[in-house]
């Protein structure tokens, strides 16, 4: 896998889960009810589900294409096409930011339990995972089962560090991730970006 193939998934990666969705918002609420530590592990959570996000495309879209070699072509197309979907809709679309209120008394579960609610939260979210096959169909046919889990690993680690750094900052009170401005302007140029990406491996399907 080319050095700039990695820079493309992990950059598209990158805006897709800095955007405010379900994980945005499940780790929010977590923070300021739970806490920190119970947060932390919803973090990991999330991205364990999001490592099996990525095993279920590339496993789906591999058993297409030793069925029908050139298929990729087709599934890359239109996973391209998504992803600026995507990104032109981000555009037009606003959030609505939910109560930045720190509730005083905060109830703490299990981390084993926060783990599997990570999980469940992101594994349950249906646009995740067309969004990795998206993201995965033009290439997936040009890559090794070690590049696969290689860049399956490295989405993992990066959106549970992104949550843990979220969690961290908001269970210490750091709000400002939550309010509408800032979730316009992050979702204004993610949305930017992931038309780029989309474009980019468009190109890369087709030379």
């Amino acid at each position: 896998m080319s050095f700039t193939l990695f820079l493309s998934l992990a950059f598209a990666h990158l805006v897709a889960v800095i955007s405010p969705g379900p994980d945005f918002f499940y780790i929010v609420k977590s923070a300021f009810q739970r806490g920190f530590i119970n947060s932390f592990f919803s973090a990991i959570g999330i991205g364990f589900g999001v490592f099996l996000q990525c095993l279920f495309s590339i496993l789906g879209l591999s058993v297409l294409y030793s069925i029908i070699p050139n298929l990729y072509l087709i599934i890359g197309s239109l996973g391209a096409c998504y992803l600026v979907y995507i990104g032109v809709m981000g555009l037009i679309s606003k959030s609505t930011a939910i109560s930045n209120e720190n509730p005083t008394n905060r109830t703490p579960v299990s981390a084993l339990k926060s783990f599997f609610g990570g999980v469940t939260v992101n594994v349950l979210n249906v646009k995740a995972f067309v969004f990795f096959a998206a993201l995965f169909g033009g290439v997936i046919d040009g890559l090794t089962l070690n590049e696969e889990l290689s860049i399956s690993l490295y989405f993992f680690i990066a959106t549970a560090l992104w949550f843990i750094f979220l969690s961290f900052t908001l269970a210490k009170g750091i709000k400002t991730l939550i309010n509408v401005e800032t979730q316009n302007k992050i979702i204004k140029i993610s949305s930017v970006s992931l038309i780029i990406v989309g474009i980019g491996l468009g190109a890369y399907i087709w030379t």
